[in-house]
């Protein structure tokens, strides 16, 4: 056979066993050494693709999509700096474990550290940024006939494991590199592979029920989790009588009313900072809140139990005397069995009066000021998200606010957030790649640098099936840098404005007319209300474009840092709300 049909024949089973193993979305890159492979997914019947041409994007939007589904797409690209612009979404997948498939075309050995062109050492090139790595040999008949089909098997296999992650699959190829062959279904048999189920130990079991049943005064840290664990939390601390503070990227926090679950946990905590718990028990990984982390460090709990389905490490404050890998729901189905009902009492009505307090305000608040505000986009996107949508939220104050603020009016549906690495790139294809992977009409709220960032992915929304709303909150700049000590510095300001928040006067008006998406700009409260109303209807992909001042933004959250300060200080009790709130 000769090269270029044994190169087809190689990529399309390669292309194949893929499917066979349940994985149908591939995010493409263009390039010529990766033209057999780009071939063969175009000419496959069953798969879904999308091609854009920025690798960066491209790995991104296949970041978005596993998120969503929970299951590995496949990112491919050809050889050179074409491949390294993939490692900024490797990262993020590989620190939120994420399953990606990364596909790289490589030159074959004898043009390798020869001066041949657009050629690298693509060797490990990840280098402990994946899971797994392996240097795919160029087609040839004297491999094994099992050969591929047993490594792509193990490279799914590894990408979903506990932890996962993405793996990286460099493949040679010679030149020529493709005849004109068309697509031949053909799969070798794959390998099996069963995940495990991780069961909690017996004794740490008996431990638990026993230790819990003592334990009064304790909170539960909802954080971000690779599944729903809603039912489970909400199981155990209806059994403790424990308050649940739910994560803006955690499940149950798209709860819109349960009188277990603290949306407002941070705006408390600003103001009841003596306040001591005796126990801590926390489900998922990393939190956004900063305030929460300090409230941690300043708790002397008699422990602090993390639960997990893996063993990499969450804990950024040494705070952690206790660890279970397990399935968080079987360790909370085992302990429930044994472990006794108490009886609600001071605690969780304290933090239910808090929350309700604070909730109250809020929305006085917000009612009160018609000014567009950074902090009132977030009530309306409230209004907005319900369980049809899904929500996205850029790092730096978008995801920061959110958090804070947000209290959907219904049950939402899922929220996302890049937190693996809180980088401000691949913001825009990470949004669409969720559209997609949810079935989901998409709103992303991004500040303007982070949508300057990823300017490219634009294209996304012309080739996507759902809609994606971008609202973009234009500060001319970082914003998130006016509240250290040194944006609040005047004989700063000029060095300030230039290097860290990166000040300027740009409007998204021209890049939506560039890639000929519907733009829109309120200047009112009212009016962005409006066009969430509208999208609620008819959704449709956008960009809104929302114009505020960073040091306003500043003093505005001030100004409700003070209110709800006062507010919880005032009222004695929880059923006492101060009169300015009447």
């Amino acid at each position: 056979m000769d090269i270029g049909k044994l190169n087809d024949a190689w990529v399309n089973q390669l292309i194949d066993t893929f499917a066979s193993l349940g994985i149908d979305y591939f995010c493409c890159g263009a390039g010529s050494r990766s033209t057999p492979l780009l071939l063969a997914i175009a000419r496959h019947p069953k798969h879904l693709y999308c091609s854009h041409f920025d690798e960066r994007g491209v790995c991104f939007h296949a970041l978005g999509y596993a998120k969503a589904t929970r299951k590995p797409a496949v990112v491919v690209a050809t050889s050179g700096t074409a491949a390294g612009n993939l490692l900024p979404g490797i990262m993020e997948a590989y620190n939120e474990r994420i399953p990606l498939i990364v596909l790289t075309a490589d030159r074959p050995p004898e043009l390798r550290d020869c001066g041949a062109n657009q050629t690298c050492d693509q060797i490990k090139l990840f280098s402990n940024h994946v899971r797994w790595q392996v240097d795919l040999p160029c087609p040839d008949m004297q491999l094994p006939k099992n050969y591929l089909s047993s490594t792509l098997s193990h490279a799914v296999a590894m990408s979903q494991s506990s932890p996962a992650g993405p793996v990286h699959i460099n493949c040679m190829l010679r030149e020529p590199l493709f005849s004109e062959l068309s697509h031949k279904i053909h799969i070798e048999p794959t390998v099996s592979f069963a995940q495990p189920v991780l069961h909690p130990a017996e004794d740490a079991v008996d431990f638990w029920a026993q230790t819990l049943s003592t334990q009064r005064n304790g909170v539960i840290i909802a954080s971000e989790s690779d599944y729903d664990l809603s039912d489970a939390i909400f199981s155990l601390a209806d059994r403790l009588k424990w308050p649940v503070f739910a994560d803006i990227l955690s499940s149950p926090r798209k709860w819109s009313n349960h009188p277990l679950l603290i949306h407002h946990f941070d705006p408390i905590l600003k103001s009841k900072t003596s306040i001591k718990a005796d126990a801590i028990i926390q489900f998922g990984d990393r939190y956004v809140s900063k305030i929460l982390g300090q409230w941690l460090e300043k708790q002397t709990p008699d422990f602090y139990l993390h639960i997990s389905n893996h063993t990499m490490r969450q804990d950024p404050f040494h705070l952690v005397t206790h660890r279970i890998h397990a399935c968080p729901r079987l360790f909370v189905q085992k302990v429930l069995e044994n472990l006794p009902l108490q009886e609600e009492d001071a605690w969780l009505h304290q933090w239910n009066g808090w929350n309700e307090s604070c909730k109250e305000l809020l929305s006085e608040f917000f009612a009160n000021d018609p000014m567009l505000t950074e902090p009132s986009i977030i009530p309306q996107i409230a209004s907005l998200i319900s369980e049809d949508w899904a929500l996205f939220l850029a790092n730096s104050m978008p995801i920061r606010d959110t958090n804070q603020f947000f209290c959907p009016n219904v049950s939402c549906g899922p929220i996302f957030g890049n937190r693996g690495v809180s980088g401000i790139d691949g913001n825009i294809a990470t949004a669409a790649g969720i559209a997609q992977g949810t079935k989901k009409p998409t709103l992303a709220l991004l500040g303007d640098l982070a949508f300057l960032h990823d300017l490219n992915s634009l294209a996304y929304l012309s080739k996507i099936d759902y809609p994606l709303v971008l609202c973009v909150v234009n500060n001319g700049g970082g914003g998130i840098f006016s509240f250290l000590p040194i944006g609040q510095k005047k004989e700063n300001k000029e060095a300030f404005e230039t290097v860290l928040a990166t000040a300027h006067e740009i409007s998204f008006a021209p890049a939506a007319e560039l890639f000929g998406i519907p733009y829109f700009q309120p200047d009112t409260l009212s009016e962005l209300s409006e066009l969430f109303l509208q999208q609620k209807k008819h959704p449709r992909s956008c960009i809104i474009e929302i114009t505020t001042d960073r040091a306003q933004n500043v003093t505005v959250h001030q100004q409700i840092v003070t209110a709800v300060r006062t507010c919880l200080n005032s009222a004695h009790s929880q059923e006492e709300i101060p009169a300015f709130l009447h």
